[in-house]
């Protein structure tokens, strides 16, 4: 299938029209303003009623009463949608099949419901784009895409692809952040269990003898009793302190803040880096392979990230390609992406085979992913053995110190 990269400042945009013969029409049309699209079908003798940007494509997504769907749910859904319509099988079809037995139960309402805006006449990308944030907008994307080229089946399983690709780099993120959430929560729940607890009734059994408290005794004795006694105002302050860190972080401030912390740290920032140019080379490589224009592949990868510094990475590019400029000068004006990216994309734009470099750009961003959460979680399994094997054993200690207080007295 040819892939059209052009890089001129052009969009896809919606409109509503009345047809000469007094009919209403409505569609979309690529063009580089929306007074583009009014001059060409007032030069067509039609009566321009709306024109706006395409809401599927890079807009903000409707909000909806569900929960946003699995990314594997949806996955096996274009998967086996595809498949069949490939196979000959009717769209409407292939949804009521999947609805019945391709599913699991807890997905089936939300294919049905697509099931019957297909048999009510609206196009996939419309019946997709009506879940709201249940559908990523790079499915929209490639649905309308296949049916302006009436290759609806291989997009299908293009989407399936890349939904399955980037749920496996999901869990491959989780994967190294679910360790040292474990390992603080576990060490948490430990040492305040011997602090409020265990450390009490040991102090009793050492009063009751006569053993005086070493100083660490003491203090850790007193942590626990401040802890217990004013149990009720600590939990109401830090269920205000939650709420401010709720308000907090959704101001601009904030995010920005996170978000130099999430690029610049010496670990987290490689990891960052890397899981950015593996999900934008990703996405840019299949929506451009599959013919959208390219200010409309940008305007998705923009709606992907919430990174404050991602968002900004998108809009300089996606002005830079407005006025006129190419795709490598755009992003060599950039920082985020490194140079070995920025040179592929330049030796792409030249032989005219930008998806494919894209793509392997993309490959190689995702086995060095691999590698840095390999080589984070190496490194962080002995500091944090260190870090909580150093707070347990000041618990310890603390524990036994004063059985020396104890064998001195029993000796006198």
């Amino acid at each position: 299938m040819p892939t059209e990269l052009r890089t001129d400042a052009r969009a896809t945009f919606v409109y509503r029209a009345i047809e000469p013969d007094g009919r209403e029409a409505s569609g979309s049309m690529a063009a580089a303003s929306p007074e583009e699209v009014a001059r060409k079908l007032r030069s067509d003798g039609k009566t321009v009623l709306s024109v706006g940007r395409d809401e599927a494509i890079g807009g903000p997504e409707r909000a909806t009463r569900h929960a946003r769907a699995r990314r594997s749910d949806l996955a096996m859904l274009c998967r086996q949608v595809g498949t069949m319509v490939d196979a000959g099988v009717a769209i409407s079809e292939a949804l009521e099949s999947a609805a019945r037995e391709g599913v699991r139960p807890e997905f089936r309402p939300f294919v049905q419901a697509v099931a019957r805006d297909v048999e009510g006449g609206l196009p996939l990308s419309q019946a997709f784009a009506r879940r709201g944030r249940e559908v990523p907008s790079i499915v929209v994307a490639l649905a309308r895409a296949a049916e302006s080229t009436g290759q609806l089946g291989p997009m299908l399983l293009r989407a399936a692809d890349h939904l399955q690709r980037s749920e496996r780099l999901a869990r491959q993120l989780r994967a190294a952040a679910s360790y040292p959430m474990f390992m603080l929560g576990a060490g948490s729940v430990v040492v305040a269990a011997l602090v409020l607890f265990v450390l009490p009734r040991f102090a009793r059994i050492y009063s009751e003898r006569g053993a005086e408290l070493p100083v660490p005794t003491k203090i850790l004795l007193g942590i626990g009793t401040g802890v217990r006694e004013h149990a009720a105002m600590l939990s109401i302050s830090l269920a205000a302190l939650a709420a401010a860190v709720f308000v907090l972080s959704r101001s601009d401030a904030w995010r920005s803040t996170i978000d130099r912390i999430r690029f610049s740290a010496p670990v987290l920032g490689r990891i960052a880096r890397v899981s950015f140019v593996a999900i934008s080379c990703r996405t840019l490589a299949t929506l451009l392979a599959s013919g959208i224009h390219l200010l409309d592949a940008i305007a998705i990868c923009r709606g992907l990230s919430r990174s404050p510094r991602a968002e900004r990475f998108w809009n300089a590019v996606d002005a830079r390609l407005r006025e006129g400029g190419s795709l490598v000068d755009a992003l060599r004006t950039e920082t985020l992406l490194p140079a070995t990216v920025v040179s592929m994309v330049a030796a792409g734009e030249r032989s005219g085979r930008l998806p494919e470099v894209l793509s392997r750009a993309a490959d190689f961003a995702e086995e060095e992913l691999e590698t840095a959460l390999k080589q984070a979680t190496s490194l962080l399994e002995p500091v944090m053995i260190v870090v909580f094997g150093s707070v347990l054993g000041a618990v310890a200690i603390a524990l036994l110190l004063p059985l020396f207080s104890v064998s001195k007295v029993v000796a006198g």
